[in-house]
């Protein structure tokens, strides 16, 4: 599916792009709100988690990396990764983390730093790379900016850096 998607990127035929994104299985586990790329894996045995973003969900991909392992290992792999998610997605559910705590390994993706509430600012509990708010804190480093034009952590962290990457470093 990858060389499938390249050729649909050059063309940018988002109706293609949609349909392949709807063929990817989800699921949900326990009383958890988030979806996972599925098919779902029962937790009861013995398994290995795999948590993480888009790298680990393998967003576009017929055999994520958890699905390879799982092949390899002849065992069963739990695929936990969200797209767009941050450590807080995780430390924020209890479902996932008691899986992970059952789990016989569980492998962490390492993410971006970016897409975690701070001190400076608040992320989206599910969607970690979607700016909340800023904190008093940034709203005094930075108190020549709107915060409420930025949607997007990468973006609003661009902004601040474009602005002033003197006062950049301490966020």
């Amino acid at each position: 599916m990858c060389g499938e998607f390249e050729n649909l990127v050059g063309t940018m035929k988002h109706d293609r792009l949609v349909e392949l994104r709807s063929a990817i299985p989800s699921c949900r586990y326990g009383n958890s709100r988030l979806f996972f790329r599925g098919p779902k894996r029962n937790l009861s045995g013995r398994y290995n988690a795999f948590t993480g973003g888009k790298e680990t969900f393998g967003k576009y991909l017929d055999h994520p990396y958890p699905a390879l392992v799982e092949a390899a290992l002849g065992k069963t792999c739990v695929n936990f990764g969200v797209v767009n998610a941050g450590v807080d997605v995780f430390v924020n559910d209890p479902t996932i983390m008691a899986a992970c705590a059952t789990a016989d390994i569980t492998v962490i993706q390492m993410m971006g730093a970016h897409n975690l509430s701070n001190r400076f600012y608040k992320v989206h509990p599910r969607r970690n790379d979607r700016f909340l708010s800023g904190s008093p804190l940034m709203a005094a480093l930075y108190p020549d900016m709107d915060f409420s034009e930025y949607n997007f952590t990468r973006h609003l962290l661009g902004a601040l850096f474009e602005r002033s990457p003197e006062r950049f470093e301490i966020i």
